[in-house]
This record gives structure tokens, C-alpha cells and sequence, in this order.
């Protein structure tokens, strides 16, 4: 996928923030979670997995990994995306920089895996694993919900996901990007 795609949709699910937006469908609702992890790789690939990730972002914040989602509310919560990580041993805490929002995640996820931290998150170049095992499908001009889930398959393996369109399989096989 290519980096100005990826901040385009990253720069506009952010701006929407919990939002009515259409998402596949029916308008839906956008929310955006922050994780906490000893790996951002593998939680992005693990929530890679979770149905109703919209767009994902890795970086760092406060000397965290971080992995950042925009999901679909009403296809998934935040109590399955922490689940998902728990199930993989990669969550440590859902990451917050608002001490109202703060409060409302601890109600839901639990005081003790909530962490408050100061500042802004930096976010670097996600998608690792498709972008380093297999170049020649990220280098396709991909949508940012084919990128999640072929970064998934990248990093667990298994049988590729029938996601990319005709036109994508043609520059595949061809060679040519």
C-alpha cells in the first residue's frame, strides 16, 4: 500500500473520530482505540484479524509500543480488540492522553488496564510484515482494509486472503505494480 494512501484514510478516519461514516455499507460507527503492547507487529496482525478494523497505525508513545485502530462499533468493541490481544499475550494497557476518557475505558476494560499518559503518539510506517515478506503485494496500489488483513496473513501465514480485486491479481501475476 502506498504511504500517502495510508495517511489519507489514517488522516481521515482520525478526523472523524466516533463519527456516523460509511463503512462498507450502512453508516456506522467509527471509534478509535490505542493499545499498549510488547510488540506492535504482532497487534497489528493480530487485530488485523478482528472483523470491523477499519484502518490501523503503529508507532510510539511515551516509550509504549503502540498499536492504533479505527473500528466499526457495530461489528466489533473494545472489549473483543483487548480479548484478541490478551489471546495473542501482546496487550499490556489501553492507552489514553484525556483523563475524561480515561474514566470511561477503566468502567469498560478495568482500572488497572488503562494507562494516562502525556503527550501525542508518533506513528511510523505500519504494515510491517506484508511490507517486508511479501513487497510485491504491498507495492499494489491496495485499499487500507486489504493492507490489515493481507498484513495479517503475512505475519501468521496460512491461506491468503481472497481480497484483492482482478485487476490487483492480473499486476501480480504480471509482475507489474
Amino acid at each position: 500500500m502506498k504511504l500517502e494512501h495510508w495517511l489519507l484514510a489514517a488522516g481521515t478516519a482520525l478526523a472523524l473520530g466516533g463519527a456516523a461514516v460509511a463503512v462498507d455499507g450502512p453508516a456506522s460507527s467509527l471509534e478509535t482505540a490505542t493499545f499498549s503492547m510488547y510488540c506492535y507487529w504482532t497487534g497489528e496482525a493480530t487485530l488485523g484479524k478482528v472483523e470491523g478494523i477499519v484502518a490501523s497505525r503503529i508507532g510510539h508513545w511515551q516509550g509504549r509500543e503502540i498499536v492504533q485502530v479505527d473500528y466499526d462499533a457495530s461489528k466489533t468493541d473494545l472489549e473483543e480488540l483487548v480479548a484478541a490481544l490478551k489471546r495473542q499475550r501482546s496487550f499490556y494497557s489501553v492507552v489514553t492522553s484525556d483523563a475524561e476518557s480515561h474514566v470511561t475505558l477503566a468502567h469498560r476494560v478495568g482500572d488497572d488496564e488503562v494507562t494516562l499518559v502525556d503527550g501525542k503518539p508518533r506513528f511510523i510506517e505500519s504494515k510491517h510484515s506484508l511490507r517486508v515478506t511479501k513487497p510485491q503485494i504491498y507495492a499494489l496500489d491496495l485499499t487500507e482494509q486489504q493492507a490489515i488483513k493481507l498484513n495479517s496473513w503475512a505475519y501468521f501465514g496460512g491461506s491468503m486472503p481472497d481480497v484483492l480485486t482482478e485487476e490487483q491479481r492480473v499486476q501480480l501475476g504480471s509482475g507489474k505494480p
